[in-house]
């Protein structure tokens, strides 16, 4: 997989609906403000979604991964159930968090 060309996660939705990635020197740097919505809850859901896209794309890149070595079985059975269970595993968390459900 080539370098990442964003800001590594993990992301947070801030109470100020703004999303915060890594702290520099104990400071939140900011990311991006959540843009405002009239409809109640909107705008709290957008912004955890949006602070789980690292998790997400982690949690897919992981699928990707276990998708190759089911097809390439470069690893044996065991292996490869392992890495199915951890994506899934992050699927579920990414999920959660996007969703704000409590992940089991």
């Amino acid at each position: 997989m080539s370098k990442a060309t964003y800001t590594s996660g993990p992301w947070s939705a801030h109470e100020s609906n703004a999303i915060v990635g890594q702290k520099l020197d104990d400071h939140p740097i900011w990311l991006r403000p959540v843009i405002a919505r009239f409809e109640t809850g909107v705008k709290e859901a957008d912004a955890r979604l949006m602070a789980a896209a690292p998790e997400l794309l982690d949690a897919c890149m992981a699928m990707l991964e276990w998708d190759d070595r089911e097809k390439d079985h470069a690893i044996d059975f065991s292996a490869r159930m392992d890495l199915c269970r951890a994506a899934f595993d992050k699927a579920r968390a990414a999920i959660a968090k996007a969703t704000g459900q409590p992940h089991e």
